[in-house]
């Protein structure tokens, strides 16, 4: 970043502010391929009849954390384990899902359980050789072999299976332990998230009377340009990552040679990497000289570095209670969806347990973290904690908000940044409130300090601690 402020450059002419028409209607769309279309034009990937999707591993990687929980509380209260195993199974899943599910009653042998009865549930769509490898699980146990060829079904969740005889499966201590330490960990996330959202409501209603009584808490000047080239530079940005998902959908379709040529990582880092030059070419050629183009978007060091650093460390208190509202609204509408889906379900689904259950999808990245080792663990720490914040600050908190702030005040600017934020994240239309209120947490950063490195250091600590905690779970 460039060194401290030492000067403000004037404001630009009306004229000098205005975007191109072209800006919105590519942005707009650029949301939608990225955020919507996927689901629209990707391959079908849906089960035979009533079936749902097969598992994806995201979801075993939720599931398994879940199983981890389950685990250790069944040390203590096997009939509780007993009713939340009942109530994953209520959630349904696919084929594998039910593996997964049959062989963790196994594992833990609650009183009740009818492991035999989960693996009914497996379709006879799935793979023949595990559905036999499960049922020989659950009835006679399985070699080491069995279990090497069951886990590239299941994963870890084969690790739960009994030795041959039913004897106990070899790492059954190792699991137990590392389940009362997820439990721990989870236990003393929530704790500190809970913390953190009561010192970040504290620190927020601070600095809003502070800044009703002297206005002097935030520094960001909404009269500064350039504007125009601002949203132009984010509509390029969004269309060139369009591009990309719309031009890797598309090789999926074909397949063939254009499958596997867009599966060649070169391919993703000049995708990427157009997405990131070409805006910045775009203020040359429009005639906006460097440093008013740098001082507007923010990335330079305010106060000092240091100084910027600590208050996106102080700051992210704040994010985590604002973004606490949006969690509470996506879990009320979750919770809403559930309840309208209960009653409109046709009730012999309802009783098999049918369809996936209403919520946020996961994030990708969660199954990468399930299924890699830890080169994959460490890459996707890097990509979500160096390059998701660093680039994504430039361009929402900074391109956006500036030119937002230069025609809305900072609610109206905020929302509409946070909601385009959130859209544009693979959770789907229920995670939108939480993510959407994230955004605005890092949009109120940029407000106060005007330097994008707050609100890129708390982005940076939301999404490294999030990886970090599911890097340890899985």
């Amino acid at each position: 970043m460039t060194d401290e402020i030492s000067e403000t450059p004037p404001p630009l002419p009306p004229s000098e502010r205005k975007a191109g028409v072209w800006a919105w209607p590519l942005i707009l769309l650029s949301v939608f391929f990225i955020g919507w279309s996927v689901n629209l034009f990707s391959p079908p990937n849906s089960g035979e009849g009533d079936r749902p999707p097969e598992t994806d591993p995201a979801d075993l990687a939720l599931l398994k954390i879940q199983s981890q929980v389950v685990i250790a509380a069944g040390a203590v209260s096997p009939s509780d384990a007993k009713q939340t195993i009942e109530e994953l199974k209520e959630l349904g899943g696919g084929d594998r899902t039910y593996a997964s599910i049959a062989l963790l009653e196994s594992f833990i042998a609650a009183g009740g359980a009818d492991p035999a009865a989960t693996a009914e549930e497996i379709s006879e769509d799935a793979p023949e050789e595990l559905r036999q490898m499960v049922s020989k699980a659950i009835s006679e146990g399985i070699s080491e072999t069995e279990r090497v060829a069951l886990k590239s079904y299941v994963g870890w969740f084969a690790d739960l299976a009994p030795a041959a005889g039913l004897e106990a499966a070899p790492e059954t201590e190792a699991i137990r332990m590392k389940a009362m330490l997820v439990l721990l960990l989870a236990g003393g996330a929530f704790l500190v998230a809970l913390c953190s959202v009561v010192v970040g409501a504290i620190l927020l209603f601070l600095k809003l009377r502070t800044h009703r009584e002297s206005g002097g808490v935030c520094v960001f000047s909404r009269e500064l340009g350039p504007r125009g080239v601002m949203l132009e530079c984010f509509a390029l940005y969004l269309g060139i990552m369009a591009m990309g998902e719309v031009l890797g959908v598309i090789a999926l379709r074909v397949g063939g040679k254009w499958s596997d040529l867009m599966s060649i990582p070169v391919v993703t880092y000049l995708i990427f990497g157009s997405a990131v030059i070409v805006p910045f070419l775009w203020t040359a050629f429009r005639g906006i000289r460097g440093k008013d183009f740098r001082r507007s978007l923010g990335f330079h060091t305010g106060q000092g570095f240091f100084r910027e650093v600590a208050a996106g460390v102080a700051g992210y208190a704040g994010v985590i209670a604002i973004a606490s509202v949006g969690v509470f609204l996506t879990l009320m509408l979750t919770m809403i969806v559930g309840v309208v889906d209960t009653l409109q379900a046709d009730p012999g689904m309802a009783a098999g347990g049918g369809g996936a259950p209403p919520g946020p999808t996961p994030h990708p990245i969660v199954g990468w973290i399930y299924s890699g080792g830890w080169k994959q663990r460490m890459l996707c720490l890097l990509l979500a904690a160096g390059f998701a914040p660093f680039f994504e600050e430039i361009f929402f908190r900074g391109a956006l908000q500036r030119y937002l702030r230069g025609h809305l005040g900072f609610i109206g600017s905020a929302l509409i940044g946070g909601v385009i934020f959130a859209a544009l994240h693979p959770q789907g239309w229920m995670g939108i409130p939480a993510l959407a209120a994230m955004g605005i947490g890092f949009s109120l950063l940029r407000e106060w300090r005007d330097s994008l490195i707050a609100p890129m250091v708390a982005h940076a600590i939301n999404n490294g601690a999030l990886v970090t905690i599911l890097c340890l779970a899985l």
